[in-house]
């Protein structure tokens, strides 16, 4: 079974990878992951998920996951954050015809003059695949299933709702019926400990608990929690800087609607004593905690902003693609102070 990691890494030039039926999927990620023996990690992380899993949490047919922490009255306590109306931008700008790191991406402009007597200007066409380090986005719960799709996706929904049409379930046009609007809190890792995290650094609870000491902050329920590392576009899929598993219980506890970073939330080479959950962060908060997770986000000018207000609390809000049976969405996060 191919991984995320290697489907990330690979230029997806075989439509193949794109149309295994699901049946077979989960066959081939149950033989795949058989013969790979569990590090001491792998079989914490088993034992947690019981306990931190929110199946039924929110009823047998829910598909929003932790969004539902979100209610009317956080979102109206969020906008009593603005107090002059600026705005700061958290996608990262990428060109749209060549990117770097940007899979199967193709463009095409035409200009079109005097077409009918009173019409010119401009159409373009724009493909690529959402997924990977490069543009900022969010993740649908239908991007991954339990391990090898035995229990299936988040909340128990079968995989087989992921079909070639689209999901039929658990799409992204799910969270884009309200977006995601709410407090955003940045808890910067990368000032508090005075740098840039080097890559392959995993971001500890503790780590998050002493910048929200050095803040004067506390992550609670329905928060959109952003980390920066400071890694930011040096992150790749060999190396990059993210959360250890063992903030998953953290997330649980703290009720967090979504999370994001500065990269795609893992760290990389995966930390001793992980054989199977080599992304824990995706592996885990997707299809059992149902939490959304924003990848790359720009977040150096809001760490700028936050520190010179010395406030790491703001109104944010998200806006997926309503297009529905999508596996993520391209998105600007903007947050507003």
């Amino acid at each position: 079974m191919s991984t995320r990691r290697q489907f990330l890494g690979a230029a997806l030039s075989s439509a193949a990878a794109l149309t295994l039926p699901s049946a077979q999927a989960a066959s081939a990620g149950t033989g795949a992951r058989s013969v790979v023996p569990p590090g001491p990690g792998d079989i914490e992380i088993e034992s947690l998920l019981p306990k931190i899993s929110n199946w039924g949490k929110w009823g047998p047919k829910d598909q929003l996951g932790t969004l539902n922490y979100i209610t009317p009255a956080l979102r109206l306590a969020a906008m009593a954050l603005v107090k002059r109306g600026e705005v700061v931008p958290l996608a990262r700008e990428v060109p749209v015809a060549k990117a770097e790191g940007v899979r199967r991406q193709a463009y095409e402009m035409k200009r079109y003059v005097d077409r009918l007597p009173a019409e010119s200007g401009s159409m373009d066409y724009i493909g690529m695949s959402v997924h990977g380090l490069a543009l900022t986005h969010v993740d649908a719960l239908c991007h991954f299933f339990t391990p090898g799709g035995k229990q299936g996706m988040y909340n128990g929904l079968p995989i087989d709702a992921v079909t070639l049409r689209g999901a039929e379930k658990l799409g992204v046009e799910v969270m884009g019926a309200t977006g995601i609007v709410g407090r955003g809190v940045l808890l910067d890792i990368a000032a508090q400990k005075g740098r840039a995290l080097p890559l392959g650094s995993a971001i500890l609870p503790a780590d998050l608990e002493a910048a929200e000491k050095a803040q004067g902050v506390q992550v609670g329920e329905g928060d959109i929690l952003f980390i920066r590392s400071g890694a930011g576009t040096r992150n790749s899929v060999q190396h990059s800087t993210g959360l250890h598993a063992s903030c998953l219980p953290w997330l649980h506890e703290r009720r967090v609607a979504a999370l994001s970073a500065d990269g795609d939330n893992e760290a990389r080479p995966s930390p001793a004593g992980y054989t199977r959950w080599v992304e824990p962060i995706h592996m885990v908060a997707i299809p059992y905690l149902g939490m959304p997770l924003i990848d790359n986000a720009e977040l150096e000018a809001l760490a700028a902003r936050c520190a010179r207000e010395k406030r790491w609390a703001f109104l944010v809000s998200i806006a997926p693609w309503r297009m529905k049976g999508a596996t993520a969405s391209p998105v600007n996060p903007l947050a507003m102070f």
